[in-house]
């Protein structure tokens, strides 16, 4: 948490070299949403790595992955078409949650490629009592059961960076 912390600490600063961080963990909306679990379990202690299994379904979108916790198997509550990102790292974040949080890099809002942060929730507590909530939550927004991040369209996307100032 190092480099988010010294990236709070003078933004505009910092911007550049946050960017090719090893905190960031970069999701593209073409990845397929198992490598996208298995990329979020690099930055997971062992014993906290997310569980799961792809099995072959009959619906339109071919697979389905499970979430296998506390020997409880929970299929990721895609739509019968397809699988998307925004449900991934949503279920993603319900697995791991409370001890862990992720937080998607504002920075990064607008491309086609989207990077997160996951660290435990104590720590994130931590730097929003060093740096402020609300600045912390400007930079890194908590994924949460209705964040959209994939599927917003190009209209959200615009008047949420002109909000933020960013146009």
């Amino acid at each position: 948490m190092e480099d988010i912390k010294i990236f709070l600490s003078a933004p505009e600063k910092y911007e550049d070299a946050f960017w090719e961080s090893d905190e960031l963990i970069w999701v593209d909306w073409r990845d397929s949403d198992d490598s996208i679990i298995s990329c979020f379990n690099e930055k997971l202690s062992e014993k906290d790595k997310i569980q799961f299994e792809c099995i072959e379904i009959k619906k339109e979108r071919g697979i389905d992955i499970l979430l296998k916790k506390n020997g409880v198997s929970r299929a990721i509550p895609y739509a019968d078409e397809y699988m998307d990102r925004d449900t991934t790292l949503r279920s993603i974040q319900e697995y791991v949650s409370p001890k862990y949080q992720i937080r998607w890099y504002m920075g990064s809002l607008g491309g086609d490629t989207l990077a997160f942060c996951i660290y435990p929730a104590h720590q994130w507590k931590q730097i929003e009592q060093e740096f402020g909530a609300e600045k912390v939550a400007y930079y890194f927004a908590p994924v949460q059961a209705d964040s959209i991040m994939f599927e917003m369209d190009m209209n959200d996307v615009s008047n949420l960076l002109e909000q933020r100032g960013e146009v």
